[in-house]
């Protein structure tokens, strides 16, 4: 990540941006790095002891043959609040002590990757420190070929 920006508490929740300055991505249907620029836009709300952030981001992609691909994902982190909190500043704080999962929306004019327009994409991430990291899976159409097939690992 490269900067953090707190924009305060406003009628849909406690809202922040975080642009990131770029990554790489890996996988048996895609690699390449990750455009620096992207960046999440979140809403962080607590309840109780619990905290749930809602999750909007956008990167570009560029794989290793130069195609530019748009990613956008939403999803929620929920977990403890103690334990979400200190986030980015304590790398003791493992993927296993809280959730993050998103729904991911692709997008190319590239012929070599069209297949990405109309995929169902879903991940399972994390943080360790100020890395980000999915686990992301194609949702298949038919339970006869298996029903998630492994994209890629994402680290930004």
């Amino acid at each position: 990540m490269d900067s953090f920006r707190h924009i305060g508490a406003g009628p849909h929740g406690d809202r922040s941006t975080v642009i990131f300055k770029g990554g790489r991505f890996e996988g048996p249907r895609l690699r390449g790095t990750i455009l620096p620029g992207g960046g999440d836009w979140e809403i962080i709300r607590n309840h109780d002891d619990q905290q749930t952030a809602h999750l909007d981001t956008r990167y570009n992609l560029l794989t290793h043959d130069g195609a530019t691909i748009y990613l956008q994902t939403t999803g929620t982190r929920t977990g403890k609040r103690e334990v979400l909190e200190k986030l980015g500043q304590d790398e003791s704080i493992t993927a296993d002590k809280f959730k993050m999962r998103l729904h991911m929306t692709m997008e190319t004019g590239d012929s070599r990757y069209s297949w990405v327009n109309d995929g169902v994409f879903i991940a399972s991430s994390g943080r360790n420190g100020d890395m980000v990291i999915y686990d992301a899976y194609e949702v298949l159409p038919s339970m006869s070929e298996g029903s998630l097939f492994d994209l890629f690992l994402l680290v930004a």
